[in-house]
Parts: C-alpha cells; sequence; structure tokens
C-alpha cells in the first residue's frame, strides 16, 4: 500500500516495547504500552521508573506560507529527542533462571492455584529472584490470569511462619528458657480452646522442642502468657508486621493484624487472623538472618545514563529497624536449624545436601465466603521461609503453594520442598559458598592473624595449621599482605593468599572466582569471567609480572 502512494492513505510509526525474554520476571518487569503517542508503564518496574524510562521526543519548527510551503528562511529550530535512562536491577539472571525452572516444574506436576516464591540477600536487602505462578507474557496480553505481583500484593494468614517472630519476641524480651516444659495438646482462652496439629499432643515438653514440633500451644503460651497481649503487639510492630515494606515496586499490599479479641490475641502468635504478605514476613525475617538489623528489600539497584553509562543514582542498602539483638538472632538462628536437622523437626523434607538450612514450615487454612476456613487436604496455602547457610547466612528465601493437587500419600511440603531445595542448592553453589555439610572433615572458623613483614616460610606453615588451602603468590622473603586482610574470620577449607614482596602470577587454575576477586582487588585488575565453576584457563601465565590496572580473562568450568 505504501508503495502505491495511494491517495488519502497515510502511515505513522509509534514505538512498541519488545520483551525478548517473555514470562521471565515478568511479575518485576511489568510491560507498557503506548497510550496517546507515548509508551506508559502499566505495571511492575515499567511503571515505578517509568519517569527514568521515557524518552523525550524530539522535533523541528519552521516557518510557512499559507499553503505549508517552507520558507526561504524558515528559522528552522532542531530539537533533539532524548532517550531515557537505563534502569538496572538487583535480579540474578542465573538464579531467576532457577527459581522459574523449579517453579514451572512443580506448576506442571501439581496444578496449584497460586505459587509465590522470592529469594533475597538479606544482608543488604536485595532482591535476587521473584516469581509467580500464574505468569504472563507481556508481549502477549490476550489471556492473562494474573496481573498481580503476589508475593508483594496478597496477604493471607500465615501459618506457622509466624512463630518464628512470636519465639523471637519471647527470647529478646527475657522471659524465655527453651528448656522450661509445658502441657502440649491444648490451651484454653476466652472459652476457646486451641490445639495443636497433633490433637493428643506430645505430653509434657521443652519449649524448645515445642518450636521444633511446631506446637501451637507453645506459640500461645509464649505470646498470651509469658509476653502478654500489650508486648507481643509491641513487637509485631518493631517487626513491621503491621505496615509495607516500602519495596521499590508498585501496588505492594500489607495484612492486617487482628487483634481485638483475646483469641485473635492468641491465634495471631500461631499465625491464624492476622494476616500478611509473604515480603512482610521476608522482610522481618531478615532480623533474624542478619543479627538484628532489619533491610529494606529492593529491586532497583541504580539508573545509569543510556549515553554515557554515568550513575544517575544507585541504591544503598538500608537498616529500617533493630526488633532483636545478635544474641536473640543468633538463637532463633539455631532452633531454625533445629526445624529442618533436628530429631523432631516439621521440616526435616527440607535438608539441604551440602549446606545447612534453617526456616520454619508453614500450613495456612483458607478462609472462605461466609465464614470458616475450608477443608480437605489440598485446601491449605503451604509455605516454608528459610535462610542459609544456617550460621551466617546468605540467601534468604519464601516459598508458598496454594491449593496443589496432592496424592494421596504426598504431603502439602512437598511441592515447596522442590522448589526450595533446587534454588537453594543451585544458588549458594553458584555464589561459590562453601558448604558447611561435609562430613568428611570439621569445618572451623578461624582468624587471620597480622603477617605484615614476618617470613614468607615461617607464615605459610603456622597458616597451614589452621587452613586447607594457603597460596604464596611470588618468591619474596616477607609478607606484604594477607588476602583476606588481618583479622578477618574465615572457615578452615576456605584460602588464604599469601602475597610476597616479589609477586608473580600464581597459577589460579581450581580455584573460586571469589578467590580471584580478592587477588584481582589486591591488584586493582579487571577481571572478566566466562562460565561457571572453577578457574580453568587463565590468561596472565603463571611467573609472569603482575601490573597494577591490568586485564585478567579467567574461563571457569564445573568440575565432573
Amino acid at each position: 500500500m505504501e508503495d502505491q502512494e495511494l491517495s488519502g492513505i497515510n502511515f505513522e510509526e509509534e514505538s512498541k516495547r519488545y520483551y525478548p525474554n517473555g514470562t521471565f520476571a515478568s511479575h518485576i518487569i511489568g510491560f507498557a504500552r503506548t497510550e496517546e503517542g507515548h509508551l506508559t508503564g502499566v505495571t511492575g518496574v515499567e511503571k515505578q521508573m517509568e519517569e527514568h524510562l521515557r524518552e523525550e521526543k524530539g522535533e523541528i519548527s519552521y516557518e510557512r506560507d499559507k499553503y505549508g510551503s517552507k520558507l526561504l528562511n524558515p528559522n528552522e529550530v532542531l530539537q533533539e529527542p532524548e532517550d531515557g535512562h537505563d534502569v538496572h536491577l538487583s535480579i540474578d539472571q542465573k538464579i531467576q533462571t532457577f527459581l522459574e525452572d523449579a517453579m514451572a516444574t512443580v506448576d506442571e506436576q501439581y496444578e496449584p492455584e497460586k505459587i509465590m516464591a522470592a529469594v533475597m540477600n538479606p544482608k543488604t536487602g536485595e532482591v535476587v529472584a521473584l516469581g509467580n505462578r500464574p505468569s504472563y507474557n507481556p508481549n502477549d496480553l490476550g489471556e492473562v490470569d494474573n496481573w498481580y505481583n503476589d508475593i508483594i500484593a496478597d496477604s493471607f494468614e500465615p501459618g506457622s511462619t509466624m512463630k518464628m517472630f512470636t519465639w523471637a519476641s519471647a527470647i529478646e524480651e527475657g522471659v524465655y528458657n527453651g528448656e522450661d516444659t509445658f502441657k502440649s495438646g491444648s490451651y484454653e482462652v476466652s472459652g476457646s480452646t486451641i490445639r495443636d496439629h497433633n490433637r493428643e499432643g506430645w505430653g509434657e515438653i521443652t519449649y524448645d522442642e515445642g518450636f521444633e514440633r511446631s506446637s501451637n500451644v507453645a506459640a500461645a503460651k509464649l505470646g498470651y502468657d509469658l509476653l502478654g497481649p500489650e508486648k507481643y503487639r509491641d513487637y509485631l510492630s518493631a517487626f513491621h508486621l503491621d505496615e509495607k515494606s516500602g519495596i521499590d515496586l508498585p501496588n505492594e499490599g500489607e495484612g492486617r493484624v487482628l487483634y481485638d479479641y483475646p483469641i485473635e490475641q492468641v491465634t495471631t502468635s500461631f499465625g491464624q487472623g492476622t494476616t500478611t504478605t509473604p515480603l512482610q514476613l521476608m522482610t522481618a525475617a531478615t532480623a533474624i538472618a542478619n543479627d538484628g538489623k532489619m533491610m529494606r528489600p529492593y529491586t532497583l539497584s541504580k539508573v545509569t545514563s543510556s549515553e554515557n553509562g554515568e550513575i544517575i543514582s544507585e541504591k544503598e542498602p538500608e537498616v529500617i529497624d533493630k526488633p532483636i539483638s545478635a544474641d536473640t538472632a543468633s538463637q532463633m538462628r539455631d532452633l531454625l536449624g533445629r526445624v529442618v536437622s533436628g530429631e523432631n523437626g516439621t521440616g526435616s523434607q527440607f535438608e539441604l545436601n551440602d549446606f545447612s538450612l534453617g526456616g520454619k514450615t508453614g500450613t495456612a487454612q483458607i478462609p472462605k465466603e461466609g465464614g470458616g476456613y475450608l477443608t480437605g487436604k489440598d485446601n491449605h496455602i503451604f509455605s516454608f521461609l528459610g535462610m542459609a547457610p544456617v550460621e551466617d547466612p546468605e540467601l534468604l528465601m519464601y516459598v508458598a503453594v496454594k491449593q496443589p493437587n496432592l496424592d494421596a500419600t504426598e504431603t502439602g511440603s512437598e511441592p515447596v520442598s522442590y522448589i526450595l531445595k533446587s534454588v537453594m542448592e543451585n544458588s549458594l553453589h553458584y555464589l561459590d559458598i562453601n558448604p558447611d555439610q561435609n562430613n568428611d572433615h570439621k569445618v572451623e572458623e578461624k582468624e587471620i592473624k597480622d603477617y605484615a613483614g614476618k617470613d614468607v616460610n615461617k607464615t605459610e606453615d603456622e597458616l597451614k595449621k589452621n587452613f586447607n588451602e594457603v597460596t604464596v603468590v611470588g618468591d619474596g622473603n616477607k609478607v606484604k599482605a594477607t588476602l583476606p586482610e588481618s583479622g578477618t574470620t574465615m572457615l578452615s577449607d576456605q584460602r588464604v593468599i599469601v602475597i610476597t614482596d616479589e609477586p608473580e602470577m600464581p597459577d589460579i587454575t581450581g580455584w573460586s572466582l571469589r578467590d580471584v576477586q580478592r587477588l584481582a582487588e589486591h591488584f586493582d585488575l579487571q577481571v572478566e569471567s566466562m562460565g561457571d565453576g572453577y578457574v580453568d584457563k587463565q590468561s596472565i601465565k603463571e611467573g609472569s609480572q603482575i601490573k597494577e590496572e591490568g586485564y585478567l580473562v579467567v574461563e571457569l568450568s564445573t568440575p565432573e
């Protein structure tokens, strides 16, 4: 039609956003569509960061005669178009892929009503992966079952994942003794009876065992009898369970603390009645994983100029509260570890192969119209909130699966554990975190002393008494530095690098990327890595001079 130059037929170009990865992280990225000649963000980052992403259109103005013809001296003014900025996410593409694959498998096998999952760095608040099912392809918006980013927008009764905050509050307040005992099975309040999931109970048990077994009665006694309703309510606010997290994504929801009557104050202690979003729980749990410091979650790491890469704004980790002490957090991580690896733990099916895991299972009832709850084995929201490695968590993860189709022999934890275990195990290996579940040798923490100026051979011998991997860089006689630096606490199976006063490039075959980066930072080298796993090839030959501000390329491969 354009070639025919038909009278009255005009063509007008407009922009359209295309998403090359389809459903990948679509609830985070969102989508934009053309409205009145402009691309307008509708959901996700597209909506949140529209002012940065939107371009400024160019235009030309000139003087013309009454017939529309440009004058000989038209006083033409050209305004160049300006591109929008580049927005960078905290999402790690590899970890997001692990999550997408695991959710797709569970979605196909169990056909649940919903899946919600996210992975966070609890030390910074960075969300490194986030996903929901049903999902959607922003390139094809014809049939979309779910627009909402449920993990930040959907609030529901959390179930027993709430208990970690009840126990943490009691410990922090000084009213908790894990060896004290109580009678399990049932608890009376205001004419109502609260029961454990084992309705007969387990007899007289300790509060530590009550946490392992996920006892409702233990939670009720801690929240209502030992803490008292007013003090426990203060801790709910301290953990920010009554407010939004403030994540940098649109349409965040928030739950509601149902706390007017004694029965509501009791049921809140074990996660019933009161509602929260998954992100509210994760935000609160950063305090346990991060020695008491609660971090604000974020997905937008920085904004840069699309022309020259200059940083326009950059997100910094933000501590939003400190509801508990580091000692309380450590004690809670120990209890969470017992849920997974303890003799009576309800989370044994979540145990990882190579890493210690701490966490809490949740089985939330689903309210039905007209009051009461849905019945039946499948009609629950099954969840898990966990962190690993448990002594010093690098990742915090939440998974919830709503109303999966379970076989007669299956439990609700099976689809949840499949997602969590596969994502956690793969992600920690990918991040090069040292396994702490190796039964072949005991891994201990050791502090590196100050060896600067000391004899290299004596330093190497002394370090080898505490560390399995010690590498000397160069042929000098005196120690210039150690990597990591003195005063750093390291696991005994991690590599210690000794820099001599005559450094040369070492053979770094078999090194982890983290060790390579330590060496590169010391000599101000620029590193480019290819592949995953451990170093297989290096661009700077062994024995070569290390030039500061040089360039090092390493190829990584996964051991067979």
